[in-house]
């Protein structure tokens, strides 16, 4: 009779922490991020409603870009996945807020060669709506491309190369080495990456701004680091998971 009552017990708690979770799963505030939302960003907002539902929450998105010069079109996309046909000027259409959110546009393909055609298609939307370039962040794995949109009021940085933190010391050294070299020149754009990272951003170039994410979830292993980042002042954004049952990531 008492294992009885304890596997029901066993199976009431299983049941009610399924159900804790399904609720947590699609809460849009993680606990980590309390007191610091003014912040916190929701990551990969690829559509219009998920753009628009997320901004009942939080003061801006991140989104992904693709430029295509033969139609002079900027899609809203994160390769692989199948492109929607969604174009960066629908996207801003969308925009119901009257306010205007901080936009974080990470465009995949901006380099050099495309920048000054990226630049004309970006500004002639953003004017259009009269939309502050400073409330814009452009970002690039490719810094050359970024100084004409960095004379032009927009915020910049440069996506730096991935996992750093798993490089050797000799590694390491001449990464840094590069990266350094790229901000000499460019004094005033920030840098971003994964949160992983942020010892080695923060060791290194602790004076710069710095954008970046912490998307691990449901559990959240890295809470030390974690807060370290949302305490840095020179930390300027991070992006969060934003689970929508509505609108799910594109």
């Amino acid at each position: 009779m008492i294992n009885l009552i304890k596997k029901n017990l066993l199976f009431k708690l299983l049941i009610l922490s399924i159900f804790v979770f399904g609720i947590y799963y699609y809460f849009p505030y993680r606990v980590e991020f309390l007191g610091h939302y003014d912040k916190v960003l929701a990551h990969r907002c690829n559509s219009v409603d998920r753009l628009n539902a997320a901004l009942n929450y939080y003061k801006g998105v991140e989104l992904d870009l693709v430029y295509y010069p033969k139609t002079n079109v900027l899609d809203v996309n994160h390769p692989p996945s199948e492109s929607t046909n969604l174009n960066f000027t629908t996207y801003m259409n969308g925009l119901i807020s009257k306010e205007q959110p901080f936009i974080w546009l990470d465009i995949k393909n901006l380099n050099a060669d495309n920048a000054s055609l990226i630049f004309e298609k970006i500004t002639a939307i953003l004017s259009a709506k009269n939309y502050k370039l400073n409330k814009v962040l452009i970002e690039t794995r490719h810094p050359e491309a970024l100084p004409i949109f960095t004379e032009a009021g927009f915020k910049t940085c440069y996506y730096l190369p991935k996992r750093l933190y798993l490089k050797s010391p000799n590694e390491l050294k001449k990464y840094i080495s590069r990266i350094t070299k790229v901000l000499k020149k460019q004094p005033r754009i920030g840098i971003s990456t994964d949160f992983q990272d942020y010892d080695i951003m923060n060791e290194y170039f602790p004076e710069r701004e710095k954008y970046t994410w912490v998307l691990v979830f449901p559990i959240n292993k890295h809470l030390l680091i974690t807060k370290r980042i949302l305490n840095d002042p020179m930390v300027k954004i991070v992006l969060t998971k934003y689970n929508s049952l509505l609108h799910p990531r594109i």
